[in-house]
């Protein structure tokens, strides 16, 4: 099994983060690159992940979790799983990958509540990016992407 984690601080209340990240409009939006996602209907996904010159087409599942914060899926036809957790920022949060405020790591110092926005996919059992590199690389590329994008989503909505 190959697990990709990355972690952003996102300076905004996290009931705010999670409910754009959750969304059904924005689920798309903060995707990365080669990456399509769109509701199948109620708990369900469709996918098309860009690799190279082959698009895969792919269904899952979404749980949807507004009191913890956390939506979880995977696929219904492939070994892999993801979840984003919205965590309130206490400060110490270790921020991994790129920084997603511009010119900070953290709220701190604003007076907005911040967000601990941790992105975690796992592939099992011969999937590509469990073979590891360029694949694994390009997937761990695509997990920081997936929250930069969000954080900006964030800022665009939210007026930060």
């Amino acid at each position: 099994m190959t697990e990709f984690e990355h972690t952003r601080v996102i300076p905004a209340d996290p009931g705010v983060v999670f409910d754009i990240a959750s969304g059904e409009p924005t689920l798309n939006d903060w995707a990365p690159e080669g990456v399509e996602v769109e509701s199948a209907g109620h708990g369900a996904l469709h996918a098309w992940v860009s690799e190279g010159s082959e698009v895969h087409d792919a269904f899952g599942y979404v749980e949807v979790d507004r009191e913890r914060r956390r939506m979880e899926w995977g696929g219904t036809d492939a070994d892999y799983d993801g979840w984003l957790q919205v965590d309130p920022d206490d400060g110490t949060a270790e921020v991994t990958g790129t920084a997603s405020a511009e010119g900070s790591d953290s709220a701190g110092g604003t007076g907005t509540p911040g967000s601990v926005a941790t992105l975690h996919l796992s592939f099992r059992g011969g999937q590509e990016p469990d073979l590891g590199g360029e694949q694994s690389e390009e997937t761990d590329r695509r997990v920081e992407q997936a929250l930069d994008r969000l954080a900006a989503l964030v800022r665009e909505q939210t007026g930060g």
